[in-house]
């Protein structure tokens, strides 16, 4: 009986083992090419519906959202003398315009009005645009006037109350009140760039504690184009 050579047969082992590695390696190309034919194309879409992303919407994107609701928007601003825009940022940093949305807090619709603040400005239904949209902007009107026009402490009040806005003088230092204002106000400059101009203009002079013409200075710095020459 011829006995077989063991280094011929481990070499040819390592043939069959070297071969078969190819076909493994093959196949996983063309598995993973298959993979990647077959991918859902929804995966994109259900990120973009997520609420933070809508905040990267452009002006054009949000005003495209809010035609459906322009007519209730356009409506109450005028009425309860509330700038349409601010309404529409508002809604952005509230629902991403999901007229089914609720909150953990139970705060519910488009501008996310908790049931007590719905009761108090006479919203029955929530989930009403026109009712939730209507309440919203009653809300908003009595917070400027409440903070005499501040902008930032009615988005701040809009967001933690008025009651946390009293009590801070100021916005309260909550992590996701100082990001909800801030998430508005770039919004609401967004959709109305001439907002961001004239903010400037109605911030406190920080050239020391004289008034009049130290202020004057300084404000005109920040904005120039709003001072004659």
């Amino acid at each position: 009986m011829a006995v077989p050579d063991k280094g011929a047969v481990s070499e040819q082992t390592l043939r069959l083992a070297m071969l078969d590695l190819d076909r493994q390696q093959v196949t996983k190309s063309k598995a993973k090419k298959r993979s990647s034919k077959t991918k859902s194309p929804t995966s994109p879409k259900r990120a973009k519906n997520t609420s933070l992303n809508c905040l990267t919407w452009s002006a054009a994107q949000i005003n495209h959202k809010a035609k459906r609701f322009d007519k209730y928007i356009i409506k109450y601003a005028h009425k309860y003398r509330i700038d349409k825009d601010l309404v529409k940022a508002i809604i952005i940093a509230e629902s991403c315009f999901k007229v089914r949305a609720k909150s953990h807090a139970n705060a519910q619709g488009l501008m996310q009005l908790i049931p007590a603040t719905a009761r108090r400005f006479g919203v029955r239904n929530s989930y009403s645009p026109s009712q939730n949209i209507s309440g919203g902007i009653k809300y908003l009107r009595f917070l400027k006037d409440r903070y005499k026009g501040d902008l930032k402490k009615t988005i701040a009040a809009y967001n933690a109350g008025e009651g946390a806005v009293d009590r801070h003088k100021g916005i309260p230092p909550y992590k996701e009140t100082k990001k909800y204002v801030k998430n508005v106000l770039n919004t609401y400059v967004k959709l109305n760039p001439r907002i961001g101009r004239v903010y400037a203009v109605y911030q406190v002079p920080k050239m020391g504690n004289k008034a009049g013409r130290h202020g004057w200075q300084y404000n005109r710095r920040l904005a120039p184009h709003l001072y004659k020459k």
